[in-house]
């Protein structure tokens, strides 16, 4: 049952970027690969008793988190947030916003699969 809710997890959340029109607008290598790296760093620090799948998850939000600051710092240190060409910043955000929203993705699959 947890992996027909894991499918329906993922049915969803591809149906609704892809129904908007932004289906090639969800993927970022350099988003993914950053949340995916410090999740993996966090769940290697999981402790006796811990569940690592859970720690991996958790990881994946912060990543996510951390991700968006990192994306949010660069913009505004950007020589475009400075001329405030709302044209480069908007595609810049749209970038960013995507680790959060990667890092809940998984958390919520690893909350089916621990």
């Amino acid at each position: 049952m947890k992996y027909l809710g894991i499918a329906v997890i993922i049915g969803i959340v591809f149906g609704a970027f892809v129904m908007g029109g932004g289906g090639d607008k969800a993927v970022d290598l350099l988003s993914l690969v950053f949340v995916l790296g410090v999740a993996a760093g966090h769940a290697l620090g999981v402790k006796d008793g811990e569940s690592a799948i859970k720690r991996f998850g958790d990881g994946c939000v912060r990543g996510g988190w951390l991700g968006l600051l990192i994306g949010l710092t660069l913009i505004a240190g950007s020589e475009q947030a400075a001329a405030m060409d709302v044209s480069h910043l908007m595609s810049a955000l749209s970038i960013a916003v995507l680790t959060p929203l990667y890092g809940y993705f998984f958390k919520i699959i690893t909350m089916q699969l621990d």
